[in-house]
């Protein structure tokens, strides 16, 4: 499955730069028939391939192995999460602090009836 999406993002980069697949055979020194199976699937391939395609589409290895729809819906599960945990810490100190509060208004009451004995 992780495979089917990198080759989606190889054959998507490559179109977006208007290559072809003969363009992209000879940039990496193989023959059409190699490349057109490494694109397909039926060849698999290594991280050493990966690094001379995203050469060749001038992108960094990350793009080649990241889904950018992904990427994006990751970034905002991310954010939403990171919200949800300081919405959690403020909820959570606002109850300290009322809780400190009552404590004080506590230690003022009893000191105010050690003055009146």
């Amino acid at each position: 499955m992780v495979q089917t999406g990198i080759l989606a993002n190889i054959r998507r980069l490559r179109k977006a730069r208007g290559f072809s697949q003969t363009d992209m055979a000879e940039a990496l020194h193989i023959a059409l028939k190699t490349y057109q199976n490494i694109e397909g699937g039926v060849t698999r391939i290594d991280i050493d391939r990966l690094g001379q395609i995203a050469q060749v589409l001038d992108v960094g290895l990350p793009k080649l192995l990241t889904d950018e729809e992904t990427a994006d819906m990751d970034v905002a599960k991310f954010i939403s999460e990171e919200k949800a945990l300081y919405h959690k810490i403020i909820h959570d100190k606002e109850a300290y602090i009322a809780q400190l509060e009552d404590s004080i208004r506590f230690y003022q009451e009893m000191l105010r009836e050690h003055r009146v004995i």
